[in-house]
């Protein structure tokens, strides 16, 4: 096999090992597609999972001919070269499907259809107004009983804690002030403790102890954004965080602080007349994956097989196995819950469209800063024009990253807090 430049980057060869109790299995599949889990249970008859809990650049090769080994199919069509890696972290080598065909030609390997190509999956409806549709549409296909024709009326949505309703009431009161929102908080004692929490942080570097929420508001965070930052709190407690969820994804609420921090250091370093409303990106920010935590709590079991499929395919974007396994994202689910339950316009509309960096419609500056954090949190490119719409240089969005990282220790005390409250 000739090694090849590891900057290479066309069809290559993932490796994906899963087991259960009766060990070890080895399966190859083009990155360009998605492992079909189920698939690679029916060939077998074994109930497998994914090894690695979350790998990106997938497992290392097991020397051929020493584990059981699937290999998808179409490797073989047209003798097409890949490349292909024999240990983590090494060189990208070219080989072509006969050599590969020949170097598993022992007896614990087979060659089958275990994956499928990403452009051979559905996915969402490009307008929000399509969301319903399309998710009753999703749950008639695994589910047996007749649905009604209301979204609202098929699922079981966990209700809207009292705490919240108050909030977003008191959102739409110009004339209310920080009398009124002590007032509305002070009702949730877990809630008023998780704020305090919060303006406590070394990450806002408060002078002396917040003894209160009017502390919190008066001299660290501010009433706007005190708001929002219980609503989002609040919310979030209306939903348990999952215990089968993907194994790499154990902290929702580091995961949503983090966010929540770099959508305010954004919204700080992008020019004065462009940004939106500190608060609403802040609280953006946070429910950002709340469609994680929807889908947890209202498909329960089809959640679990989500976490598995995305463990195994870590080098794909999410909204693929969730396209496969549910027919809809997490973003149109999430949206959609969050509108039925009365939340600001520019929050939902700013999630359902975060993914689409090209979204010029109404909220689209919010959209797209929460398309930059996802692009700056995971390591993956960002459009250019993206950066121009909302006034701020990849240089500039990159030290806003680099700042809130190096504040990651206060984050992490931020997010255990809450986890501890919420225990």
């Amino acid at each position: 096999m000739e090694a090849l430049p590891d900057h290479q980057q066309s069809q290559r060869i993932r490796v994906v090992h899963l087991a259960d109790h009766s060990g070890r299995l080895q399966v190859l599949f083009p990155e360009s597609n998605m492992l079909d889990i189920a698939a690679v249970s029916r060939i077998t008859k074994r109930r497998l999972e994914p090894v690695a809990h979350f790998h990106p650049s997938g497992d290392a090769l097991i020397k051929p001919n020493s584990v059981m080994t699937i290999i998808e199919s179409s490797i073989l069509e047209n003798d097409q070269a890949f490349l292909i890696r024999t240990k983590a972290g090494g060189q990208y080598r070219e080989i072509t499907g006969s050599q590969l065909k020949e170097l598993f030609s022992g007896p614990l390997n087979r060659f089958e259809s275990i994956s499928i190509h990403t452009s051979a999956i559905n996915k969402p409806t490009e307008n929000h107004e399509n969301d319903e549709e399309q998710i009753l549409q999703a749950l008639g296909k695994f589910q047996s009983i007749r649905l009604k024709q209301r979204l609202e009326e098929t699922l079981e949505i966990p209700p809207l804690p009292a705490s919240s309703h108050r909030i977003i009431k008191l959102s739409s009161d110009k004339s209310a002030g920080t009398d009124e929102l002590c007032e509305v908080i002070a009702l949730d004692p877990s809630l008023s403790a998780q704020v305090v929490s919060w303006a406590s942080s070394p990450y806002y570097g408060a002078p002396g102890s917040i003894e209160s929420v009017e502390d919190a508001i008066i001299r660290v965070l501010g009433f706007e954004m005190v708001m929002n930052l219980a609503l989002g709190l609040s919310m979030g407690n209306a939903f348990k965080t999952p215990e089968e969820g993907p194994r790499h994804y154990e902290d929702f609420w580091l995961d949503s602080v983090s966010n929540a921090v770099l959508m305010e250091s954004l919204v700080k370093a992008m020019p004065i007349k462009d940004r939106p409303k500190l608060g609403h990106a802040y609280l953006a920010g946070l429910l950002h994956n709340f469609g994680f935590l929807a889908i947890n709590a209202i498909l329960p079991p089809h959640f679990s097989i989500l976490s598995r499929y995305q463990e195994a395919n870590a080098h794909l974007a999410a909204e693929f196995t969730e396209m496969h396994i549910l027919h809809f994202s997490k973003e149109q689910l999430a949206s959609w819950l969050l509108r039925y339950w009365s939340l600001p316009d520019n929050i939902w509309m700013a999630i359902r469209y975060s993914k689409k960096p090209h979204y010029y419609g109404e909220h689209a500056v919010l959209a797209k800063l929460l398309y930059v954090t996802y692009q700056l949190r995971h390591e993956a490119d960002i459009e250019p024009e993206v950066l121009n719409e909302i006034g701020l240089t990849l240089e500039e969005v990159e030290n806003c990253e680099k700042e809130v990282f190096k504040k990651s220790a206060e984050l992490h005390k931020m997010a255990s807090l809450i986890n501890k409250i919420n225990a």
